[in-house]
């Protein structure tokens, strides 16, 4: 036999062996947690600087802005009232269902019931004046009157089981009444945020021509656009240095290896190439314009972490995802932003709603790919 205390030296090996792993998890996660908590402190900065040079652009531009993020707030909550409401109608759908169910379950219950007790009334009087006046013996007496308990007993179940039906379905009425009110007043939140959008949209288009005004020539719409990738390209340096110092440690491999194998962002007609002429032969496209339906999904090319997801002047409602190894994706002129700084992504994950904020002008999606903050042809990795 195994000493006693070799065993109890055997099971503390084991119970520190175990704990290894367990207390290395806990380590690496609350590692992670720190690291990704200073990656979105660092993350705020930037978008603070973005807001300190507000004042820095156009009353136009300020008025794009503002707009944008509104029609983005109006567009999200409309899409989560939508959402709800069909929630909702699925459940009153099930409810009603159950309903109709129930009272078929209520009548099959009364009808068995009824029968039972009028055969128990007929039967069971016959019975008893048979016992009394043939007086058979003391034993048939007994199993006779335990016969009529075991069927008393069994009618007082059926009556329980239909007591319980007859409450569910005072339950469900009340389910559906309530039910019917929620659907009354999404319907009514539904329009309104609809009037809200509608009105929204019109004011995008008047400060959109307000913008197009402040531009005499193409000149000034040319320094506008330069300093319009000036802010973008120092948005993303201040990207790549906050992921160069704190980008928490997981595996993200880049896009290097899948070149002609990820799939388009957006749905849509290819409405500019990279490197095409802009502005007549001033300016080179950095990235291709979709033409994506406003409020079409938008989707994530591969794997990686949003690092932006915010109004940039010249690009609107703006998502940056981190691939690692030094690329990053970037969706651009949306109409609503589905994903917040710090958070993971999958290939195809909806990252945003495609639109025409920032001045665009016209419903799609601007995509870029970059490495090493310099801009690359998407097409080289889309299939």
């Amino acid at each position: 036999m195994t000493p006693p205390r070799l065993v109890l030296l055997c099971l503390l090996s084991c119970l520190v062996a175990l704990s290894f792993p367990a207390n290395s998890a806990n380590t690496n996660r609350a590692q992670a947690e720190k690291e990704l908590k200073i990656l979105k402190a660092a993350i705020a900065d930037i978008q603070d600087e973005l807001q300190a040079n507000l004042k820095e652009q156009s009353e136009a531009q300020q008025k794009i802005r503002t707009i944008d993020k509104q029609l983005a707030a109006a567009t999200t909550a409309l899409r989560n009232t939508r959402a709800k409401l069909n929630n909702e109608r699925d459940k009153l759908q099930q409810l009603k269902a159950e309903q109709v169910e129930k009272v078929a379950l209520r009548e099959k219950q009364r009808k068995q019931l009824a029968a039972q007790l009028k055969s128990a009334y007929i039967s069971g009087r016959q019975e008893y004046v048979k016992l009394l006046l043939n007086q058979e013996d003391p034993t048939k007496v007994s199993r006779m009157l335990e016969y009529f308990r075991y069927l008393n007993q069994a009618r007082i179940d059926d009556i329980e089981k239909l007591q319980k039906t007859l409450q569910r379905l005072e339950t469900l009425e009340q389910d559906i009444q309530t039910t019917l009110v929620s659907l009354s007043d999404l319907e009514q939140t539904q329009t309104e945020q609809q009037a809200q959008q509608v009105t929204l949209k019109k004011q995008q288009q008047v400060a959109l021509q307000q913008l197009k005004n402040s531009y005499a020539d193409q000149n000034s719409r040319l320094s506008k656009l330069q300093r319009d990738e000036q802010e973008l390209a120092k948005v993303i340096k201040s990207i790549e240095k906050t992921l160069s110092q704190f980008a928490p440690k997981q595996s993200l491999t880049g896009l290097s290896k899948h070149k002609n194998k990820l799939q388009w962002p957006a749905k849509g007609k290819l409405l500019y190439r990279y490197g095409s002429n802009k502005l007549g032969n001033r300016l080179k496209w950095n990235g291709i314009l979709i033409g994506a339906k406003e409020g079409d999904m938008v989707h994530a090319i591969h794997h990686g972490q949003v690092v932006f997801s915010d109004w940039l002047r010249g690009y609107g409602m703006l998502v940056i995802v981190d691939h690692g190894k030094g690329y990053l994706s970037l969706y651009g002129q949306n109409q609503t932003l589905m994903k917040s700084p710090g958070e993971w992504v999958e290939a195809g994950e909806p990252v945003a709603t495609s639109g025409g904020s920032g001045g665009s002008g016209e419903a799609g999606l601007y995509f870029e790919i970059r490495y090493k903050g310099k801009p690359q042809n998407p097409m080289a990795w889309v299939r």
